[in-house]
């Protein structure tokens, strides 16, 4: 007995040591290449939340350390991670706007290798003085119905000739969600209703402000004066060792606890259709009040990137563009023909667009704004 209790000691003893030398490996590693919590999103009562205006903070992902990438970011006055602008369009400049989520914020790479920045210097070339600039209008997690509020409240002051969508059925599910806990970190235990959402009523879009915007308010306010000491930004500190054990034991409760295969899903058409409907009016009044702005809409196509399974919703927003002369640009066709020929679109740990990506964006937006300002150069 002495002696089985004697392996046993030394046995959990070489355990203990091992996750000791494992944990300061890994917090080594942290401070050589450390993560940050960033409260980059405040709550705004017109969209739901935006970015902090003129905010200073770093992004290395939401892994417990930097594993793809660490980024400086810096947002503008207006709270878009952009250059300062003006209103009023300098003479003999172009202006493309772009709007969308998270691909189009792009916080994961550098400014100057974002969509729209490489889109902006492949527009003016060698030209001096430049006679382009693109504005980046993108905000984490937004839905359709978030881009055209966007655009009245602040791209359509800028007076865009181009303005670019970036649509997948994943922006339209978020179009009619109410609730978005995942970008907000406090909010995950709660049903708040922070999204300003649309609906139908007889073929009109009627606005559904968000409910709880003033206990959003209350609640971000409560975590940056406690858990962030007044700021917005913090280094990630976790028990590396604790949270691989999580995850471990998280699956081996999935593999004991395993449902039955679930049937396939439902095609598109027999989904709910308020999704669509909604979403496609959406893009149609947006498209018509840009045209009224003097600009045009493209409808940037990233469908089947996200999911080979939405060829409805693609050959929906096709038909819309082109029963309404709005432009579209199918870029999940270029992605997808990266991915075969084996580019990496995406990082590892992040499933967001990395350089690559982002200049496969920038490529196919090139092609459709000089091919119109073309036509454009052609009729005057």
């Amino acid at each position: 007995m002495k002696h089985a209790l004697k392996i046993v000691a030394v046995n959990i003893l070489v355990f203990a040591f091992l996750v000791v030398i494992l944990e300061a490996t890994g917090q080594a590693v942290a401070v050589l290449r450390p993560s940050y919590d960033v409260l980059f999103l405040q709550p705004d009562t017109l969209l739901g939340w935006k970015q902090v205006p003129n905010l200073q903070w770093t992004w290395a992902g939401h892994e417990w350390y930097a594993a793809d990438f660490s980024v400086r970011v810096r947002t503008n006055a207006l709270g878009f991670r952009d250059s300062a602008r003006e209103f009023a369009k300098p003479a003999g400049i172009q202006r493309v706007a772009l709007l969308g989520d998270s691909f189009i914020e792009a916080v994961q790479v550098p400014f100057e290798r974002t969509a729209g920045q490489v889109l902006q210097q492949q527009l003016n070339g060698t030209d001096e003085p430049p006679r382009w600039e693109v504005l980046n209008f993108g905000i984490s997690n937004y839905g359709v119905g978030q881009y055209l509020l966007a655009w009245r409240e602040y791209a359509r002051k800028f007076n865009p000739d181009y303005v670019g969508v970036f649509v997948a059925k994943l922006h339209m599910r978020r179009t009619l969600q109410k609730y978005e806990s995942g970008a907000f970190p406090g909010t995950e235990q709660r049903a708040l209703w922070i999204r300003p959402t649309f609906r139908l009523q007889h073929d009109a879009l009627v606005l559904e402000p968000a409910a709880d915007i003033d206990a959003f308010v209350r609640m971000q306010n409560d975590l940056v004066s406690t858990e962030f000491d007044g700021l917005r930004t913090r280094r990630k500190k976790r028990l590396i060792t604790y949270r691989y054990a999580k995850l471990l034991y998280d699956d081996l409760r999935r593999l004991v606890h395993a449902r039955p295969p679930e049937t396939p899903a439902r095609p598109f058409q027999d989904d709910d259709p308020a999704l669509l409907a909604v979403n496609l009016k959406i893009i149609e009044t947006f498209g018509r009040e840009v045209a009224a702005a003097g600009g045009r809409l493209a409808v940037v196509d990233a469908t089947r990137y996200f999911s080979d399974g939405d060829g409805d919703v693609a050959a929906a927003l096709k038909n819309l563009c082109a029963a309404n002369r709005f432009g579209y640009v199918p870029v999940f066709e270029d992605l997808l023909d990266a991915r075969k020929r084996g580019v990496k679109t995406d990082w590892a740990h992040d499933g967001h667009f990395n350089e690559a990506g982002n200049t496969i964006l920038a490529n196919a937006l090139y092609r459709w704004v000089a091919e119109e300002a073309g036509q454009r150069q052609a009729v005057r």
